[in-house]
């Protein structure tokens, strides 16, 4: 079995609130984080969500995007992207929850979201 850093070329990170999403895209291979940006939880601002990942991170089939919130603030942003053709998973474990205490951050808990997903089996996704 193949984990998800070596079966796809990058990871959208997303954190998902009621008025924005903020995504983080990660280079599967190198770990390195290509950008991030926060988007409008509209319909508008999820589809420049989705086009603005497709830029910066080749074709929906190579990328993976691990969304936080799937069942709640996160299910529109989750179809969005289904529908624009890329794999969404929820991670397993809530990376952000053990930030608590060291402040807020958007940007780094999309970032840790998408991280979070590099060392899973991607069977077990």
């Amino acid at each position: 079995m193949s984990i998800v850093a070596n079966e796809v070329g990058f990871v959208i990170g997303a954190d998902t609130h009621a008025r924005t999403h903020t995504l983080a895209i990660i280079d599967a291979a190198s770990s390195a984080r290509v950008d991030a940006a926060t988007f409008p939880a509209t319909p508008a601002g999820m589809s420049r969500a989705v086009a603005w990942a497709r830029r910066r991170s080749d074709e929906a089939p190579r990328a993976l995007v691990a969304i936080e919130g799937i069942g709640s603030y996160g299910a529109r942003l989750a179809r969005v992207f289904q529908d624009g053709g890329y794999r969404v998973v929820e991670p397993f474990t809530t990376p952000v929850r053990s930030r608590r205490g060291q402040g807020k951050s958007d940007d780094i808990d999309a970032e840790l979201i998408a991280r979070s997903v590099l060392g899973v089996e991607i069977d077990r996704l």
